[in-house]
C-alpha cells in the first residue's frame, strides 16, 4: 500500500468519511499552493519559497531572538484578498513590509501598483535573499515602481512621507508589536495622513486595537485591517 493510501485509510478508520474529506481537501489546497508559489517564482526568476524558523542561523542577534518570528512567505491568494479588503488606490500609497523576508510581498505589491515599496528585514540572510530577488525582478520588470529593502530593526524605521500601507505577517512577539504600534502612533501625530495597517495572522492585534485613532475595517481569523 502506498504512503498516501495508508494515510487515507488511517484517517478513514480514526475519523470516518468527514475526517477523510477534510484531510483530502487540505492536501489538495497545499498542493495547489505549492504550484502557485513555484509558478510565481519562475515567472520573475526569483526564489521566495520555504519556511525557516532558525533565526540564529539567519543572523539574528541574541537580543532579538525571543521577540521575532521565523520566515514564511505570504500566500499569493491571501495577499490579493487582503489588498482587495483594504479597498485603497495603490497608486496613492507607499507599501511598507515590516519583516519582508525574501521579498515576495514586495514583488506582489509592485505588481499590485503601489507607488513606492519599502521592505525592512532584521535577519541578514533573508535581507540578502530579498536583495537578490528584487534585482532579478527588476531585470524582468524594469518599469516597476521603486523598491528598496533595508536591513535592521523595524521599530527604528522612519515611516515614509505621505499615505502608506503598513504590512505585517506576524513578524514579532507582543512586546515588539506594541513598540511598533507606538512608533506608528508617533509618526501619525507628527504628520497626520492616510495610514492603512494590514496584519496577516493577527496574533497580537490588541496593539492596534488600543490605538483610538485607528478604525477596524475588516477582521477574520486570517487578517485584520485598520485605517
Amino acid at each position: 500500500m502506498g504512503v498516501l493510501a495508508a494515510k487515507a485509510l488511517t484517517r478513514l478508520q480514526s475519523g470516518g468519511l468527514r475526517e477523510l474529506a477534510r484531510g483530502t481537501r487540505n492536501f489538495a489546497v497545499a498542493c495547489y499552493q505549492r504550484w502557485l508559489d513555484a509558478r510565481f517564482d519562475r515567472k520573475y526568476g526569483i526564489d521566495t519559497r520555504g519556511v525557516n524558523f532558525d533565526l540564529a542561523a539567519m543572523g539574528v542577534g541574541a537580543e532579538h531572538l525571543a521577540e521575532v518570528n521565523g520566515y514564511e512567505a505570504i500566500q499569493i491568494p491571501m495577499f490579493r484578498a487582503m489588498m482587495r479588503a483594504a479597498g485603497i488606490d495603490p497608486r496613492r500609497y507607499a507599501f511598507v513590509d515590516i519583516g519582508c523576508g525574501k521579498g515576495r510581498a514586495l514583488v506582489l505589491a509592485a505588481e499590485w501598483g503601489f507607488r513606492r515599496i519599502i521592505g525592512v528585514e532584521l535577519a541578514p540572510a533573508l535581507y540578502h535573499a530579498a536583495r537578490a530577488n528584487l534585482d532579478a525582478y527588476r531585470r524582468r520588470r524594469p518599469r516597476a515602481s521603486p523598491i528598496e529593502v533595508r536591513c535592521g530593526d523595524a521599530v527604528k524605521l522612519p515611516l515614509p512621507d505621505g499615505d502608506a500601507l503598513l504590512y505585517f505577517y506576524n513578524p514579532f512577539g507582543e512586546g515588539m508589536m506594541r513598540k511598533m504600534a507606538a512608533n506608528i502612533a508617533r509618526a501619525y501625530r507628527a504628520a497626520p495622513r492616510n495610514l492603512v495597517i494590514v496584519y496577516r495572522n493577527p496574533v497580537h492585534r490588541r496593539a492596534f486595537d488600543e490605538l483610538n485613532w485607528l478604525r477596524l475595517l475588516a477582521c477574520n481569523k486570517s487578517f485584520a485591517i485598520y485605517a
